[in-house]
């Protein structure tokens, strides 16, 4: 028992004092508890705690749950691994779902990961994830698990995992990782109400990878084109981007990935925010990586009309105020570009904008030599209200 130090009932809390000297408190309220953990159950692989009732209310269940204590560790550590992530605490409880689930608690080893403790919970009869958010979403998750098999119908995986995200951390959706026996075939996320496809990845693998392209951009743009059609038919796009990124480490020979961005288009004029972007590999030609972002209500931007404040007026407007941020760099300060876009900055799961909220914008671009001599620039953004003339945002950081 070298990482509890002590336990204690304290009303209706478990009180539990960990060697870094950290109180975790556990309400007791389901009839399930578990008893003390004699090392560590995820990385000695000695005793498991044993899971007993604590009282003589009824179970959620009078049956054992079918997932075990083993199991569920198994599970989690598939996304938490060593030695990362110890396990500190595993438990049944019954607290938010009809089914019983297990409550497993994951402390961050110190200087290897950045988070803090998580908990996560299991169903012990199916072996998902579990999130209370879930209740309020608009399919299940048995539904979000085939929506998952039927985007990728050319894979044959024997297992879906899915999990919901509650948008406090990531957007709001469910998570899932199509797999085969213990490899991970394609993740992704889809919309947390209508199943649709929001984004995926597949692994690339670096081994033995050669060191030249064997697929020029122009044929990943049809690629990507392909990809996007026939995923979403015929959208309004304008491809906006397309590059050869690295793959791998600094240094790294290895070929590239294609990257093909396009943004949406409303009324003849692009979004800033909203667009998709699919990622080829350039030695294969696959799809590696494709994300769709199209939250816009289309009624959701100002009635148009033309812009009545001109670009060359914007980008002054932006100099001007960008000079009085960095005085010192005022006489290296150069525009990059000033272009009409629709300011469609905002967090869906929190705001839905109304009718005339999104206001048509210049967004001017513009850089310093302090910026110019970073190994990676970033350069600032003014946003300027078309119609106004208002300066609706500045972004400038040495």
């Amino acid at each position: 028992m070298n990482w509890i130090l002590g336990l204690a009932f304290l009303g209706m809390a478990l009180i539990v004092l960990i060697e870094t000297g950290v109180f975790i408190v556990y309400p007791s309220l389901s009839p399930y508890t578990s008893t003390p953990v004699s090392g560590n159950p995820a990385e000695t692989g000695t005793t498991i705690p044993v899971i007993t009732a604590s009282d003589t209310r009824p179970m959620v269940s009078s049956l054992p749950p079918e997932i075990s204590q083993e199991q569920a560790i198994t599970l989690v550590r598939e996304d938490y691994y060593r030695p990362a992530y110890s396990v500190a605490r595993i438990a049944l409880t019954d607290r938010y779902a009809k089914t019983p689930l297990y409550e497993i608690d994951l402390a961050p080893v110190e200087g290897l990961v950045a988070e803090q403790n998580e908990t996560v919970f299991i169903d012990a009869t199916t072996g998902d994830y579990y999130s209370p958010a879930q209740e309020s979403a608009r399919i299940s998750v048995e539904q979000a698990k085939e929506f998952a098999r039927n985007a990728f119908p050319h894979l044959s995986p024997d297992r879906v995992k899915i999990r919901f995200s509650d948008g406090s951390q990531y957007a709001l959706g469910w998570e899932f990782t199509l797999m085969q026996g213990d490899e991970k075939l394609v993740q992704g996320g889809l919309a947390a109400d209508t199943g649709d496809l929001k984004w995926y990845a597949f692994p690339v693998l670096r081994k033995d990878r050669p060191a030249n392209p064997s697929i020029s951009l122009d044929a990943a743009k049809i690629i990507a084109e392909r990809e996007i059609r026939n995923r979403n038919g015929v959208l309004p796009v304008a491809q906006t981007d397309a590059r050869l990124d690295p793959l791998g480490m600094p240094g790294e020979k290895i070929a590239g990935k294609y990257v093909v961005v396009y943004t949406r288009i409303i009324r003849n004029v692009p979004c800033d925010s909203d667009s998709l972007v699919v990622t080829v590999d350039s030695v294969t030609g696959k799809v590696t990586r494709y994300s769709k972002q199209w939250i816009l209500p289309e009624n959701a931007v100002v009635s148009m009309s033309p812009p009545a404040i001109s670009r060359e007026a914007a980008a002054g407007l932006v100099e001007r105020e960008a000079r009085k941020r960095y005085p010192a760099s005022a006489g290296s300060l150069t525009i990059i570009s000033a272009d009409l876009r629709w300011m469609d900055y905002h967090n869906p799961d929190q705001i839905i904008p109304a009718p005339g909220d999104i206001p048509l914008a210049w967004k001017v671009q513009f850089d310093d030599a302090v910026i110019r001599s970073q190994q990676w620039p970033n350069p600032g953004t003014g946003w300027v209200d078309a119609q106004n003339g208002t300066l609706l945002d500045l972004y400038y950081r040495h």
